[in-house]
C-alpha cells in the first residue's frame, strides 16, 4: 500500500511540475500564455523581425491580469508621452493569441498576436494575419518621468 502511495504521489508531483512550464533545448523556461504570467510592465526592443528600436524612442505596455486593461507610453509617433488604454484578451485555441480594443472608441488592436517564447524576462509577438511582423518584448520598469505623469 505504501507503495502505491508514493508511487502515486511521484505522478502528481511529475504532472504538477510538467504543467507549470515547458524547458526547451536551451534550458529555458517557456511559461503558458496567462494574463498571470503576463502581467506587469513590457518594453518593446524590436519590431518587424528584428529592427530596433531609434536611440531614444520607446514603446512600454503594461498589463493587468485582475482587470485584463492594459496601458501603453510610447513616443514613436510624437516628440512627446503618447499615453493609450484599453482591454485585452488572450484566447488560446492550439496556439495563444492576444488581442485588444483601445478605450474611448477608438477600435481594435491594428494586429491580433501569436504570444510565443514567454519566459519571465521575454516574449515574442508574430502578427497573425502577417508574419514578417515580429515584435520582442522585455520584462521592464516603467520611467520614472512616465510614473510622474501618470499622477
Amino acid at each position: 500500500m505504501k507503495k502505491i502511495l508514493k508511487f502515486a504521489l511521484v505522478i502528481v508531483a511529475a504532472v504538477a511540475a510538467a504543467a507549470c512550464s515547458k524547458p526547451d533545448n536551451n534550458g529555458l523556461v517557456f511559461l503558458d500564455v496567462t494574463p498571470n504570467n503576463i502581467q506587469g510592465v513590457w518594453r518593446m526592443e524590436s519590431y518587424d523581425n528584428g529592427v530596433k528600436l531609434p536611440e531614444g524612442s520607446y514603446y512600454y505596455i503594461v498589463f493587468d491580469r485582475a482587470e485584463r486593461t492594459f496601458v501603453t507610453y510610447d513616443n514613436l509617433a510624437s516628440m512627446g508621452v503618447y499615453k493609450s488604454s484599453g482591454r485585452y484578451d488572450i484566447v488560446t485555441d492550439g496556439a495563444a493569441v492576444i488581442r485588444g480594443i483601445y478605450d474611448f472608441g477608438r477600435g481594435d488592436w491594428e494586429h491580433s498576436y501569436f504570444v510565443r517564447n514567454l519566459t519571465s524576462d521575454t516574449m515574442v509577438w508574430v502578427a497573425t494575419d502577417d508574419e514578417s511582423i515580429v515584435q520582442v518584448y522585455e520584462r521592464a520598469a516603467l520611467p520614472e518621468e512616465l510614473v510622474t505623469d501618470e499622477e
